[in-house]
């Protein structure tokens, strides 16, 4: 491809000890581009998907550690590497057509309701039931009934979290799809939106104001964290990283409901470049050893979910011992973690700075009941299902 591209990768690794995520996209990225004339390749290697990695303006990213280790099943599914890339413009179509159909079904449908729940949005389903369970048990004299009412107690604590977590992610998910779904042309590389359709200047200046005002509301959106300014050079990357963790630090200490992640999460950067440009395999080589460091998200966090103490009970102690297995079998893992992240590069404007412009926001990660994928590629197989009736 010579022109803007849209990248989805998807790493499985069967290690012990695998490379981190964005360490394995890092690769990736290098391995699909035009090889340097310096490099000790066969006659005929030629690349693969483009030709720089700078042509990749929509980049998602996930990674299953299915290293089976001590007392943990061994998958059906192999260590492999799926990379599904298409030019730009083709998912830019999708997402404005897929867009303008699910408007066309509701017309009274305002926009920014188009955020809220899809039938095929990919994410978990909530019971409207759900409530948090607020119940204290009161002390009641006996020793055991205490203990398993303390258990209760710790469970029931946990699963709120739980509950609060994922529905905050999946909105924010659910934020920023609408936000990519409905002004998608803001996307750097794009081009310009016409539809195919000829329209007056008053109303491609309308729908442009329209559409740059979207990602204006996201990006200032309270759980957008703004990060620093993109490093111009290469003396400026320790300057860029302090700045990171502090930031970082700052956020943490501010949305409480985010200090411990019980929940697998995903990272989206959304990035307006530097007048000079910036690579977005490189961006995350900054920003998510932060992440990590700081938030300390887990893989499989659902392992540290309190069990319900019953002594004798030789289900519950089973259940302990399986636990215990997979705690230990995720020592040798990258187990802090994100396990999905995407990166969304934005048209300049005359308004941003020359350092460019650099948001971060908090989604629903990959694994236990929840599969990340690219709003792209999403749309991509929804529009091929609703064209042959399925």
């Amino acid at each position: 491809m010579t022109g803007p591209v849209a990248l989805e990768l998807r790493f499985v690794s069967t290690r012990p000890t695998p490379a981190a995520i964005h360490r394995m996209a890092k690769w990736a990225l290098d391995v699909l581009e035009q090889p340097s004339p310096t490099a000790m390749l066969s006659a005929d290697r030629r690349p693969l998907v483009y030709r720089n990695d700078r042509q990749v303006k929509l980049l998602h990213v996930s990674l299953d550690q299915a290293w089976p280790g001590d007392g943990h099943p061994p998958r059906r599914e192999g260590p492999n590497t799926m990379i599904h890339a298409q030019p730009l413009r083709d998912a830019v179509e999708d997402l404005r057509v897929s867009h303008e159909l699910s408007m066309a079904r509701q017309p009274n449908h305002r926009d920014w309701d188009a955020l809220g729940e899809d039938e095929e949005d990919g994410y978990p389903r909530f019971d409207p039931r759900d409530r948090w369970d607020t119940e204290i048990p009161r002390p009641t004299g006996d020793a055991a009934r205490d203990r398993f009412n303390a258990s209760l107690l710790a469970w029931s604590t946990y699963q709120n979290l739980e509950l609060s977590q994922k529905r905050l992610l999946i909105t924010m998910d659910r934020l920023v799809d609408g936000v990519i779904s409905s002004a998608p042309y803001q996307i750097s590389g794009s081009g310009a939106r016409d539809g195919g359709v000829r329209r007056s200047l008053e109303l491609v200046d309308l729908v442009e104001r329209h559409e740059t005002q979207r990602w204006q509301d996201l990006l200032s959106f309270p759980l957008a964290l703004p990060l620093p300014g993109l490093p111009e050079n290469s003396s400026d990357r320790r300057t860029f990283r302090d700045a990171l963790y502090a930031t970082m630090e700052d956020f943490r200490g501010r949305w409480p409901l985010l200090r411990d992640l019980v929940v697998p999460i995903k990272v989206t950067m959304l990035v307006v470049p530097p007048q000079q440009g910036k690579d977005l395999d490189n961006l995350a080589l900054d920003v998510l050893p932060v992440v990590h460091e700081v938030l300390r998200p887990h893989v499989e966090p659902w392992h540290f979910t309190p069990g319900l103490i019953d002594e004798g009970d030789p289900t519950a102690t089973q259940t302990k011992r399986k636990r215990d297995q997979a705690l230990k079998r995720l020592k040798s893992l990258n187990a802090q973690s994100v396990t999905a992240y995407q990166v969304v590069e934005l048209k300049r404007r005359p308004e941003h700075p020359p350092q460019g412009l650099l948001r971060l926001t908090l989604g629903l990660g990959d694994g236990y009941d929840h599969r990340a994928q690219s709003l792209w590629r999403r749309t991509d197989t929804r529009l091929w299902r609703k064209l042959h009736g399925l």
